[in-house]
């Protein structure tokens, strides 16, 4: 959402003159926020226009020549539209409001109900929600993610019973530092254990002093 300090991009749909006019008066009316409308009469140009994703809420007459503004919404959705879409209807029904939110719809105003104070709080708390709803779907994809790279070293681990390699997905032998250092986020440190140390270096240790040691 962008500052007061800038306008808002609105999207009307809608095939009357009148209505339109009474859009814009009530959004120019509107204190501490401006809007930059744009106006649209016909169905498929709005499609095409919804498609772009350019403004930040789309105001939509429900019915618009021989379709429904519920319509619009779907086909707007289907065409990859991620502009919150609020239905404008010339009388209340509790029928079409419950369509409109199944729909998809981020509100569902009566025109002649409507006031600038109203149209602002509708405008903005849907592009609050659209806001929330984009930032929750990246949670669960950076969790999703997270959750692959967990586990990602679960299931069978093929290890060479003599060189200790691993077999990676493609069936190339990897040394197993490289395979950790691919599919972990991990950085590998190197030591010798008490017991290989006592095999390499054996003259370091006494019968005494290597129990000493190696404890």
């Amino acid at each position: 959402m962008n500052d007061n300090d800038e306008a808002l991009r609105v999207l009307l749909v809608e095939d009357d003159e009148d209505d339109y006019v009474i859009v814009r008066d009530m959004l120019e009316a509107v204190r501490g926020q401006r809007y930059a409308l744009e106006w649209v009469t016909e169905y498929d140009s709005a499609i095409g226009i919804l498609r772009e994703n350019r403004h930040d809420v789309c105001l939509c007459d429900n019915f618009l020549g021989a379709k429904q503004g519920t319509a619009l919404l779907a086909d707007a959705q289907a065409a990859g539209c991620r502009v919150p879409i609020i239905i404008l209807t010339g009388q209340g029904n509790r029928d079409l409001d419950l369509k409109a939110m199944y729909a998809g719809a981020a509100d569902y105003l009566v025109k002649g109900e409507v006031s600038p104070p109203l149209f602002e709080r509708a405008i903005r708390y849907a592009i609050e929600r659209k806001r929330a709803d984009e930032a929750r779907e990246k949670l669960i994809r950076d969790l999703r993610s997270a959750l692959s790279q967990i586990k990602t070293l679960s299931g069978l681990l093929p290890i060479c019973a003599m060189c200790k390699k691993v077999r990676d997905d493609k069936g190339y032998w990897n040394q197993i530092e490289a395979y950790i250092h691919e599919h972990a986020d991990v950085v590998i440190s190197h030591g010798i254990c008490p017991e290989c140390t006592r095999r390499l270096y054996p003259e370091f240790f006494t019968s005494g002093e290597g129990q000493q040691q190696s404890s």
